[in-house]
């Protein structure tokens, strides 16, 4: 907890400053630098890139907004789901993804780099759709929204008012068609690259048990006492196991192939003395290297992850989102500010603790 409030009061710090040299330094006036509600500093530069109509930017459009009412569907879904389960069961809320707090070493780097490729191909789509429709793109540039690196996108209002709602909307879905659909692709492949028997040893404690008698790291562990390992809750909790015992563990070992080890358990021991991650699969050991290969099956999680999430959250009808446009150009001005504040109440309701 020391640390979320440590990380809570450096980033304020940041900020406070931001805004005082942005104010004192009168950034504003330079036109490439901007700060909109205190933490979101934006770098931009103007291109003037001229509308660009499509043909078959009807059915593009169409495919956009079929993608974005999908997750929106799958946002209200998750977000009644985890409501309602929290009033039966008395559980906590969704738990909120903070780099630096409970995001931190190799999977930050990871995160960020999952959430610069999502934002940049987001904002991207955007302006692909806006020149498709015949809409031209002021601007592009990079922001920075709290802590997270963003893309940045202006389009030509004016030209946007005039486009035709289909294009609007269309417009406005693109970014939230491509998170989705790169969210999907990247859980086809986690689903090819993941084993379906086996957890992955990542880490070994010196003097302990399994160090003892012979584990290392990269094995993948795939059975214990002859039960098949589906998952790191299937590992045995050495503390609650009538001792002395011993652990028959067979491993799955990069160039041996199974290897059956002893492990005895003694009175003392507290626990077996292993990490454990979720196993790639053997194949991709082998062609890669465990290290390589861990490392691109993590990636491949948090581009899922981080996907599906900004899918979810941008399709969320919210004062400040995607979802929150399109709702207004479908239900109007006056109904779409009633469902906004609905949406962000359910969204408060699912994140509180």
């Amino acid at each position: 907890m020391d640390a979320i409030y440590v990380f809570a009061v450096l980033l304020a710090v940041f900020w406070i400053l931001v805004n005082l040299f942005y104010r004192r330094l009168r950034l504003a006036e330079s036109g490439v630098v901007e700060l909109h509600s205190y933490v979101i500093l934006v770098f931009k530069k103007g291109v003037g890139w001229a509308p660009r109509p499509s043909r078959r930017i009807r059915v593009y459009n169409a495919a956009s907004t079929l993608l974005y009412f999908l997750s929106l569907a799958l946002f209200t879904y998750s977000a009644l789901a985890s409501v309602l389960g929290r009033l039966r069961t008395g559980s906590s809320g969704v738990v909120v993804l903070v780099p630096g707090v409970n995001i931190v070493g190799v999977d930050l780097l990871f995160f960020l780099a999952s959430v610069s490729i999502a934002a940049s191909l987001h904002e991207y789509l955007h302006a692909v759709f806006a020149l498709r429709n015949g809409v031209p793109v002021k601007s592009y540039g990079v922001m920075l929204l709290l802590i997270l690196p963003l893309a940045y996108v202006e389009v030509d209002e004016e030209a946007f008012r005039k486009a035709g709602r289909g294009g609007r909307i269309g417009v406005l879905s693109a970014g939230v068609a491509v998170n989705l659909a790169l969210a999907f692709a990247s859980m086809l492949l986690l689903s090819a690259m993941s084993s379906p028997i086996g957890v992955l040893v990542t880490g070994v404690e010196e003097g302990s048990p399994a160090y003892e008698h012979g584990v290392q790291v990269y094995d993948v562990i795939v059975s214990v006492n002859g039960t098949p390992v589906r998952g790191i809750g299937d590992i045995p909790v050495v503390r609650k196991l009538a001792k002395p015992t011993v652990l028959e563990v067979a491993v799955w070992r990069s160039g041996s192939g199974i290897v059956n080890l002893t492990i005895p358990i003694g009175v003392g021991d507290e626990r077996i003395g292993v990490y454990l991650s979720p196993a790639p699969s053997t194949w991709l050991i082998s062609s890669l290297g465990a290290s390589a290969a861990l490392a691109a099956y993590r990636f491949t999680m948090w581009m899922w992850i981080v996907n599906f999430s900004l899918a979810l959250l941008n399709a969320a009808p919210l004062f400040v989102t995607d979802g929150g446009r399109v709702i207004g150009e479908l239900a109007g001005e006056k109904w779409g500010r009633v469902i906004n504040a609905a949406s962000l109440l359910l969204f408060i309701a699912m994140i509180l603790p």
